[in-house]
């Protein structure tokens, strides 16, 4: 087996990267420093040539199961600076999953959209501390009050359902939010739930009741009934 050329491949992912950045899409999977550092200049070089243009939005496509919430709010203040200095359009997609921070991101978008099979997911903050007491139990206390209120408000105002404390109950609650498109949209956290176009949309046409005799549907030879019919 002829082993690949580290040239080579390295040139296809830059090409492929540039081919991505011209077309105005990136994708969001893990948000971690690294990440958000790469998605902050990608944004900036697809907003450039996009100045004012608002029917050349760039598509941000989600499919993530979080990460760091400071990571994650500095990709969203990316988005909302790159709007503002260079009035771009900057949607967001939920492909799969969007679970915590990548839920959170989501909200960042000109317009919100999910698949009809996409989950969204909202939990309370994870932490892992140690140190002295006065930074646990003070410090970072105070740290994740902001986080919450930050968080709270934010899906206050971007959904326009509900307030900020109906918000900081329903996502710090203990539990683990697992939300399908029906519900997202219901609580205004998506705008349009993106169906399969191979599916009908709609209720089921009934299915023949075995022992009836049916006509000979479409494709089955004259006098002949479909399969299945009796």
């Amino acid at each position: 087996m002829r082993v690949p050329d580290l040239g080579s491949l390295l040139s296809e992912v830059q090409a492929r990267r540039m081919a991505l950045d011209a077309t105005g899409s990136y994708f969001v999977t893990d948000i971690d420093a690294p990440h958000a550092e790469d998605f902050a200049k990608s944004l900036l070089l697809m907003s450039i040539p996009r100045r004012g243009q608002k029917d050349q939005p760039i598509t941000i496509y989600i499919n993530s199961g979080g990460g760091s919430v400071g990571d994650g709010l500095a990709m969203m203040e990316m988005i909302n600076r790159m709007r503002r200095r260079f009035d771009v359009r900057i949607d967001t997609v939920v492909l799969g999953y969007a679970y915590s921070m990548g839920a959170i991101a989501s909200q960042a978008g000109d317009h919100r959209s999910i698949g009809r099979f996409g989950t969204l997911m909202l939990h309370s903050t994870q932490w892992i501390l140690s140190g002295e007491d006065e930074r646990i139990f003070k410090d970072y206390q105070q740290l994740s009050e902001h986080y919450q209120h930050t968080v709270a408000e934010l899906f206050a105002r971007r959904t326009g359902y509900r307030d900020e404390a109906w918000w900081r109950r329903f996502i710090w609650s203990g539990r683990e939010r697992f939300l399908g498109p029906d519900e997202c949209l219901e609580l205004g956290l998506v705008d349009e739930i993106l169906e399969p176009a191979n599916l009908p949309v709609g209720a089921p046409r009934p299915r023949p009741s075995r022992g009836r005799t049916v006509s000979a549907g479409r494709g089955a030879p004259p006098g002949e009934a479909p399969c299945g019919s009796r």
